[in-house]
């Protein structure tokens, strides 16, 4: 029998969805009619603690949904969970500024949503077909309110499915976020274990010696996003001509993003297969992106690699070790010695005659500093003991 705590993990998938002008007319209502409870239940939590001192909870907020879809003819037609979903999102939304606030840092109040805030519903029990479901062999989804709207599943699902969300880009398309639990299928041990260290010449130097280039994808779109920039710019503020400008520039930005996404999942994917162990820096990647290469910081977007490679290698037994990157770039791998140099020095070259690219070594120190913290003695780069 299968043990009942055998691990699972979520897997999240992303389909474009196809509405006809009808569904997509109701769609955007029923965000419309989500957005006004989000808003109604943030006054009313603000006005009781700004009047009389209390904080009310989610739980007491739920209590009043029935009443509004029993009083208000236009959420007759809204699933519960839907609004259910609000509460939750305004709960999480106060209780991260509340986190936040107890770690000294910038809260930031929750705000109020506009139109262009609000974009995403879900369905919690999707996968008893309560609210919405797969239908028509998985060609549709059927969405209690809206109909049944036409998907398009490009990649065959695992798992059983949880929850199934809706939302709209910037760009006005549709789509489908759907959670799945399936079973971690762990990669046959390589018995390797590799270094990275992540940059700006090259995205990332592995102990292995191999580069893996930069695709730089905002500086590639640069003069598409500049020239969609500028033409929002020209137009009236409020006016038709200003809305449509706004989803060109959208769609210039989702272009980079989506490109940038691709070869993080694809960079990720290849390391996880090859290696059982991947030692990465700990990088403060906020305060980085608040310097001088802020710009170029963020067109890498190593947060999201990281937290991508840590994703994968969970799900294929693989481990991720982070270290502290502190004075890397300045130790020779292969014999210890500090070696001072400017981020101008691209190469390394040591009195001890180890000469290697400057990333590289860094990224076999960053393989010591993993191997240490299992107890492994340190080597030199031909694997010598240092």
């Amino acid at each position: 029998m299968k043990n009942q705590y055998t691990l699972r993990v979520l897997r999240v998938y992303k389909f474009r969805l196809y509405p006809t002008a009808a569904q997509e007319r109701a769609l955007g209502h029923t965000l419309d009619l989500l957005r006004a409870v989000y808003n109604a239940a943030l006054e009313e939590r603000r006005e009781a603690y700004r009047k009389q001192g209390v904080s009310i909870t989610k739980a007491a907020q739920e209590k009043s949904l029935t009443e509004i879809k029993r009083d208000c003819p236009a959420y007759a037609s809204v699933h519960t969970h839907l609004l259910q979903d609000v509460t939750t999102r305004l709960d999480r939304a106060f209780r991260g500024f509340f986190r936040r606030v107890k770690a000294g840092q910038a809260p930031g109040f929750p705000r109020f949503k506009s139109r262009d805030r609000y974009n995403t519903f879900t369905f919690k029990d999707a996968g008893r077909g309560n609210g919405a479901a797969f239908v028509a062999g998985g060609k549709r989804v059927r969405l209690t309110g809206i109909g049944n709207v036409k998907v398009k599943v490009h990649r065959e699902m695992e798992g059983a499915l949880k929850t199934l969300g809706v939302t709209r880009d910037g760009c006005g398309h549709w789509y489908a976020i759907v959670t799945r639990e399936v079973d971690p299928k762990p990669l046959p041990p390589t018995e390797r274990e590799v270094g990275i260290d992540v940059g700006l010449a090259t995205f990332a130097a592995t102990s292995d010696g191999e580069m893996i280039a930069n695709p730089r994808p905002l500086e590639t779109a640069r003069l598409r996003v500049e020239r969609a920039q500028r033409r929002v710019s020209r137009r009236a503020k409020g006016s038709r001509r200003r809305r449509k400008a706004r989803v060109l520039l959208a769609k210039a930005h989702a272009y980079v993003r989506d490109a940038r996404r691709d070869f993080h999942h694809k960079t990720a994917r290849s390391l996880v297969e090859r290696h059982d162990r991947i030692v990465v820096e700990d990088l403060n990647v906020k305060g980085l992106a608040r310097g001088m290469l802020a710009k170029s910081v963020q067109d890498a977007g190593w947060g999201q690699f990281l937290v991508i490679l840590a994703t994968k290698a969970e799900d294929a037994g693989r481990e991720v070790v982070r270290v502290n990157p502190s004075g890397t770039s300045q130790q020779c791998s292969a014999c210890g010695a500090t070696v001072a140099k400017s981020l101008a020095v691209r190469v390394h070259r040591c009195p001890c005659g180890y000469t290697d690219d400057r990333d590289v070594n860094a990224a076999r120190n960053i393989l010591r500093l993993g191997q240490s913290l299992r107890g492994v003695a340190p080597t030199g780069h031909r694997g010598e003991p240092r």
